[in-house]
């Protein structure tokens, strides 16, 4: 009976030793990280890389200034962590495309000759790009909208 009572001692010894293991190796602030009862945990968003999708070719508009016919090339890459937002991007393309070429040739010369000019279109073609993406019931999780080359003649 004695070696009965040492040998399940030891049983149990073994187990716990094996659970506390366990728990180690897999991390013990995982288990703590639970809400308790009643509370709700933040979902943890993860920061996945940064994917840039061209809008190409570039565009090529014109517009008129002082009586001047003036040319705009334009490259443009949409940046977002959403692998989704790259698709839905291409999926659409010919509605973005029609969007901020009407956007780009409503443009002044004057304007865009500064940087604050461009930077207020960039700010518009970014907008324009969301608006067009959520018409169209598309993830709009775009974090940014680049110039890659900007030509003016």
């Amino acid at each position: 009976m004695k070696s009965l009572l040492i040998m399940a001692g030891g049983g149990l010894v073994l187990v716990g030793a094996s659970v506390g293991l366990s728990m180690f190796l897999m991390g013990v602030d995982k288990v703590a990280e639970k809400p308790a009862a009643g509370e709700h945990a933040a979902p943890k968003k993860a920061t996945a890389p940064a994917a840039y999708t061209p809008l190409d070719p570039p565009f090529v508009v014109n517009f008129e200034d002082d009586g001047a016919i003036r040319f705009l090339q334009v490259s443009v890459d949409v940046m977002s962590r959403d692998p989704a937002v790259g698709e839905a991007v291409k999926l659409h393309m010919p509605a973005i495309r029609d969007q901020l070429i009407i956007l780009f040739s409503s443009s002044d010369y004057a304007t865009l000759s500064s940087r604050e000019g461009k930077e207020t279109l960039r700010a518009e073609a970014l907008t324009t790009l969301k608006a067009l993406l959520k018409a169209q019931h598309a993830p709009t999780d775009v974090d940014g909208l680049y110039f890659t080359n900007f030509v003016m003649q």
